[in-house]
């Protein structure tokens, strides 16, 4: 009879553990806020010993302290955001061993600090610690307290809590490992973000600059400097705007400011913005303006958008070739479309034109223009769409890409 209870006592205990394992993992598995996890874990060791209340302090090496950021059990709110100094009480001597610390009589031992119970009004009697480890870097301790109906922790007990342990290590690792990557991704966002800043300034600022080179002659007459004066000022406003549009768009929140707008004087200056740079990139411009009228936009805003898609469609045609730029009234919509004659978007990309930072092989730009695009045309109610061909792609019609945005002529009056 003896010489059985040794095997069986060991049986009992790793299907203890196994069980256990299994309960946490499925935890670990299913829920990804760490706080809730831990939380979890915490009942669970709870529920593995039968302790009346449980903690985490978690490490943190700055301050070479063990913090105390999860608690269960009678008035555990007044417990958390305690410290000890890792070398201190019975956390930092679990903290400083690789295997779990019984105490048998707290209130006896030297090693006990009684500022939570004085905190909280609990009574401690025994208590089963061990350490939170991950490849041999202390995260934390895990800390149970008070047998329920027995006086003390046993080595079972300290087992199976270990068993907990190493689990609330992966998912604090896991967390961290998340964290990790989002502040990485947040940090490659707002580099993304600078850089499309930058490129879009270089043009309104290049002709600041030339606007206020040529301010500098003394011989300038009051009438041009007037009109220089307001070009410069002009530019200005839009490289704010510029900034506004980005800012707005990483914090999610784009907002118009909406006015009535004679379209076809709107599109002349648009056009003669776009001039130059067609030019020296060897495009011509064809314009269709069927729609001259009054529009309630944000000028500002949706002249961006057909800016970007315009010089877009200049860089898809490195060798020169036609820009098409119409409005009309189509139905129920005004109807704005930007045509060209380049290369044609790759089908692989076309399904995530309008995601932040796609590009189609530009050689300048982060892919940030379409996706503002697409949210100030939303913001006016409507909607863009693309239509593209690559070279060969259908039988008999040339590569080039469309851009099409409606506008519901509820905010559109029309001539």
């Amino acid at each position: 009879m003896n010489s059985s209870a040794g095997p069986q006592r060991e049986t009992e205990l790793l299907r203890l553990q196994v069980d256990t394992f299994y309960q946490v993992n499925r935890f670990i598995s299913s829920i990804d806020n760490l706080e809730e996890l831990l939380n979890l874990i915490m009942q669970e060791a709870e529920a593995a010993v039968e302790a009346e209340a449980s903690c985490i302090a978690l490490y943190d090496p700055e301050d070479n302290r063990l913090h105390i950021k999860f608690a269960s059990g009678e008035e555990s709110d007044s417990v958390k955001h305690l410290s000890q100094a890792i070398e201190q009480g019975i956390l930092g001597a679990a903290a400083s061993t690789n295997t779990f610390v019984l105490v048998e009589d707290a209130q006896n031992d030297p090693r006990w600090d009684p500022s939570a119970d004085r905190k909280s009004g609990f009574t401690t009697r025994s208590i089963l610690a061990t350490p939170i480890k991950r490849r041999d870097e202390l995260l934390g301790v895990l800390e149970v307290i008070n047998k329920r109906g027995d006086p003390r922790f046993t080595e079972t007990d300290g087992k199976l809590l270990e068993v907990v342990a190493n689990q609330a290590a992966v998912a604090i690792e896991n967390a961290r490992l998340v964290e990790s990557m989002v502040q990485s991704e947040q940090l490659s966002v707002i580099g993304r973000m600078a850089s499309s800043i930058i490129h879009d300034l270089k043009k309104p600022m290049s002709v600041i600059r030339g606007f206020a080179e040529l301010l500098a002659n003394p011989d300038m007459d009051a009438e041009r400097r007037q009109t220089f004066s307001d070009l410069i000022l002009e530019d200005v406003d839009r490289f704010l705007s510029m900034t506004q549009e980005l800012l707005d768009y990483s914090r999610g929140n784009i907002s118009l400011q909406t006015q009535e707008v004679e379209v076809g004087r709107w599109l002349d200056r648009i056009v003669e913005y776009l001039q130059e740079d067609l030019d020296a990139s060897n495009v011509v411009l064809i314009t269709r303006f069927d729609h001259r009228g009054p529009v309630h936009i944000d000028a500002d805003r949706l002249r961006r958008v057909l800016i970007n898609i315009a010089g877009n469609a200049t860089d898809a045609m490195p060798k020169g070739g036609r820009l098409t730029i119409s409005s009309r009234v189509v139905g129920d919509s005004w109807e704005l479309a930007v045509t060209d004659t380049g290369t044609g978007i790759p089908e692989d990309l076309r399904p995530r034109i309008f995601e932040p930072f796609v590009t189609s092989g530009k050689e300048h730009g982060t892919g940030l223009g379409l996706a503002i695009a697409r949210e100030i045309v939303r913001g006016h109610g409507g909607d863009i769409q693309l239509e593209t061909r690559t070279d060969g792609e259908e039988e008999g019609r040339p590569a080039g890409t469309t851009f099409i945005i409606n506008l519901p002529l509820s905010g559109v009056a029309a001539e």
